[in-house]
């Protein structure tokens, strides 16, 4: 049944609520929202009766009754309401409430009953999306934020709240786009941010409510997973804990960066995200793979309303990870075309790593046009890694033990100040404190020298090879940004601001002998670097709408002056004036649709570890010297997107096309003689420039919904090899096509493959890399009281060039039963089905291809116990 819903002077309404509701309760009620032209679409059950209800506010609702023996076209006139009421009792709540930029959903609508977790109910909703991992998407868009009753959820993360907050808990989904959280900020600061406000029902305002789930296995395996919530109008109190020996992870490197500030920072400041990427922490998280985990996992999250206009809210998360790895590489080093030298390499390592965040947050709120808030972040982290490395190669064995402990404790402080003194003047200034102290010890032992050239290793095997790192950073900033309203169609905001760093960064390397201290600083080892900087900048941001576009340009220009010391001895004192230029244009060329184009020239500085200009140990074939010579790096970075989506065709589709050009780079100059590399920081105009094409769209006809989505990264860039120029061209393509099923009283299947090719290259090489991943879901609530689910992965990699195909697939099932109003719930859950010992992957860079072997844990069962609260 479709048509079109129009007023009585033939104007289309859109987002109007179309509801079909079946006088048989075998069937399911059938929705549909009008589009910007009026219409409507809804998939019906032959021969069924239905009542159709058509409802748009400041119009008299429509009930009609029909019964449909072949597809119908039916169009309908909404007649205005009139009626003065002094009083307006609201009955029923519409099932899909669209409002400028807020969407609300009533869940109950689209729910069954039988759902777990907020997950299961976030995919029921139209337009909404979740992955595997707990990452959400409403019609397209990514939501960044997750709020509770407009509180928000922790950091905000939304794979803590989808995967532990209770189905039966929700009320209402909210999603809203450009969100603030300072209200009179709303429409000034162009804020992209899509958050999702999950409403609890009435009865869980003031309750307890959660779950706890036990498990149990073959050969010792355990896991214990509470999930425990109270909510009050006043206060809330989450608690999450997860211990298990299952390799479980309840923290990932995803939700590491989302407590760093997200993808948003990582954007405005790449060296963070280098930074986090590369620390040791990071590496426990990044790693998926393993022959055995043990996590520890707590998470504690409190928010109290202390009085009308004042909030504090408080979480603490501590995480202990324990894993046992082991890898085999086969890595090819090459230069010039030529092979110089092939290594087999097997790793196995013993790895504790222990982190801790903690963040109070205070707002206060006197007035309407007022805004004083402050937070303070407390993070710590210590790890522990013993290493096992055999290196084979034509020139023989090398047997390593490796021993690393890093520490950090980093403390952040941040207050802001926001105030509108009129409509047209609005200001908020923000000023931070930022202490980060990072110490790690690193210890080596070798059964064969290592660069003997260049460090004076003495005495016979084994060489016991010891460096410790220091780091103190201390960085304080300031900013002030003012919201000018010329009129409604033109803004300006100035922007003025302050910062100032000072890093000290220390290195020590030295051979531990029978006869004591082998220091290797005459060899040019050993770093005592200070690196202050200060960035002061100023400039404006102008920003015009001409009907349905908005177009913002800026420039901010910098005033940088930088020192380096070594030792204490003064080597740079340099200063620099640096103009930003940035611009935006939007145009909503309607609700559903829009077209955004973003350019601007990115500026950053490295840390001191870049500037400590004498060596330092990296690796058993790998040193590394920084320059003091550096500079701010500067980067041209431009986008365009593309976005459509229409709940009435079931169609969605987005594109984009990015570009990234560097004009001088901070990088590596490589001498490289068989596997052994030391690597120089240079500051350089070497070419560099990346082009990326993404895109995806997916179609739903009733319940069967098809996806395309890929990308095409095209990189072009050269690097100093041995102190020649070397050309390098690296081509990546990947694309995904599935098909996904909605059914309610048949088994629900996804099915896919994903597919991806490599090629990288130089004037006189080239190694390509293809990967093939069929998969498939299934997802089946029988009985009743029934869920199983199963997924399989086949993966296929192939070097084209080396002749090498590995094949390899992973496995795993779950049967959970629940008895309707029962609190218990039993499961026996399977991973590893095919017990496969390893999986395959590659790599390449500039002067080494690898092909890897990661071992991951045995098959496993477990039983599983729940209890809901």
């Amino acid at each position: 049944m479709s048509g079109t819903i129009k007023d009585t002077l033939q104007n289309p309404l859109a987002n109007t609520n179309v509801l079909a509701i079946p006088q048989s309760e075998d069937e399911n009620i059938a929705f549909s929202i009008s589009d910007e032209n009026g219409k409507y679409k809804l998939s019906l059950q032959n021969a069924t009766k239905y009542t159709i209800e058509i409802r748009y506010l400041g119009f008299q609702q429509i009930n009609d009754t029909i019964t449909l023996l072949k597809n119908e076209t039916k169009n309908y006139q909404l007649l205005p309401s009139n009626e003065s009421l002094e009083e307006v009792i609201l009955k029923q709540k519409l099932a899909i409430n669209v409002r400028k930029d807020t969407i609300t959903y009533q869940t109950d609508v689209f729910t069954t009953g039988e759902e777990r977790k907020l997950r299961e109910v976030l995919k029921k909703l139209p337009g909404v999306e979740v992955d595997r991992e707990g990452n959400v998407t409403v019609n397209g868009k990514k939501v960044d934020k997750l709020l509770v009753d407009g509180k928000t959820f922790f950091t905000g993360d939304t794979k803590l709240g989808v995967n532990n907050i209770p189905a039966d808990a929700v009320g209402e989904v909210e999603v809203l786009d450009n969100y603030s959280e300072i209200a009179f900020l709303k429409g000034l600061n162009d804020s992209d941010i899509l958050a999702m406000n999950i409403k609890l029902k009435e009865g869980k305002k003031n309750f307890v409510f959660g779950d706890v789930e036990a498990a149990s296995g073959y050969e010792d395996r355990y896991q214990l997973h509470p999930s425990l919530f109270y909510y009050s109008p006043k206060t809330n109190v989450t608690l999450i804990g997860e211990l298990n020996n299952t390799g479980k992870k309840a923290f990932t490197f995803s939700d590491y960066l989302d407590f760093e500030g997200g993808f948003s920072k990582i954007i405005d400041d790449p060296s963070c995200y280098a930074s986090l990427f590369n620390s040791d922490f990071a590496a426990s998280l990044l790693n998926e793979d393993f022959t055995f985990g043990k996590n520890e996992f707590g998470a504690f999250n409190l928010s109290h309303q202390i009085s009308a206009n004042t909030s504090v809210s408080a979480y603490s998360i501590v995480n202990n990870i324990k894993t046992k790895t082991r890898q085999e590489d086969e890595k090819v080093f090459f230069t010039d075309n030529e092979i110089t030298a092939n290594e087999n390499r097997t790793t196995t390592g013993s790895n504790t790593n222990f982190l801790s965040l903690n963040k109070v947050s205070l707002k206060y709120i006197p007035t309407l046009e007022d805004d004083l808030s402050y937070e303070a972040i407390i993070k710590t982290s210590a790890g522990r890694s013993f290493g096992e490395l055999q290196s084979s190669t034509a020139d023989g064995d090398n047997f390593v033990n490796t021993a690393i402990q890093p520490t950090s404790l980093e403390v952040v402080q941040t207050a802001s100040y926001s105030t509108q003194f009129s409509y047209k003047h609005t200001s908020t200034v923000t000023a931070n404190l930022d202490v980060r102290q990072n110490d790690t010890d690193n210890n080596w032992l070798f059964t064969q020298p290592i660069f003997s050239e260049t460090i004076p290793l003495e005495g016979t095997t084994p060489f016991n090879v010891m460096q410790q790192q220091e780091s103190l950073n201390y960085k304080a900033a300031i900013g002030l940004k003012h919201y000018w309203i010329l009129n409604n169609f033109n803004h300006i905001y100035p922007i003025i601001g302050t910062s100032y760093s000072r890093q000290e960064y220390r290195t020590q390397d030295f051979q531990q002998t029978d006869a004591g201290i082998n220091s290797f600083d005459t060899a040019g080892f050993n770093n005592d670097v200070v690196f202050g900087l200060s960035d002061t900048y100023a400039g404006f941001q102008y920003k015009t709408k001409l009907k349905d576009v908005i177009i913002k340009p800026g420039i901010i220009f910098h005033q940088y002056t930088w020192q380096v010391s070594q030792f204490n001895e003064q080597q740079v004192d340099r200063s620099k004036g640096q103009l930003l230029p940035e611009f935006l244009l939007r145009w909503d060329i309607k609700s559903s649709e829009k077209l955004t184009v973003k350019y601007n020239l990115v500026s950053q500085f490295n840390d001191a570890t870049f500037y400590g200009d004498r060596l330092r140990l990296q690796g058993f074939n790998s040193l590394y010297r920084g320059n003091v010579n550096l500079e701010n790096a500067l980067r041209h970075k431009a986008s365009v997107s593309y976005y459509q989506f229409s709940l009435l065709k079931g169609l969605f589709y987005k594109a984009s096309i990015n570009y990234s050009n560097a004009i001088n780079s901070i990088r590596n100059t490589t001498a490289l003689e068989g596997i052994d590399q030391i690597n120089t920081a240079i500051y350089t105009t070497l070419p560099e420039s990346t082009w990326s094409f993404n895109g995806s769209i997916s179609k739903k006809i009733k319940r069967i919904k098809g996806t395309l989505q890929g990308s095409l990264i095209f990189s072009d860039y050269s690097r100093l090899i041995n102190e020649a120029v070397v050309d390098y061209t690296s081509k990546n393509t990947n694309f995904t096509v599935k098909v996904e099923t909605y059914f309610k009283n048949y088994p629900n299947i996804e099915v896919g493959l994903r597919q991806s090719y490599s090629v990288f290259s130089s004037a006189d090489f080239e190694n390509s890399f293809t990967s093939s991943n069929p998969y498939a879901l299934v997802e089946y609530d029988f009985l009743n009281d029934f869920i199983f689910k199963a997924n399989y992965n086949f993966t296929r990699y192939i070097n084209e060039d080396n002749n090498v195909q590995n094949d390899f697939e992973m496995g795993n099932a779950s049967l959970f039963y629940n008895k309707e109003d029962s609190p218990w719930g039993f499961e026996l859950n399977m991973t590893n089905i095919f017990d496969i010992e390893f999986k395959n992957q590659n790599s390449f860079n500039q002067f080494v291809i690898s092909d890897t072997r990661t071992f991951v844990q045995p098959r496993m069962l477990l039983f599983k116990l729940n209890y809901k609260l």
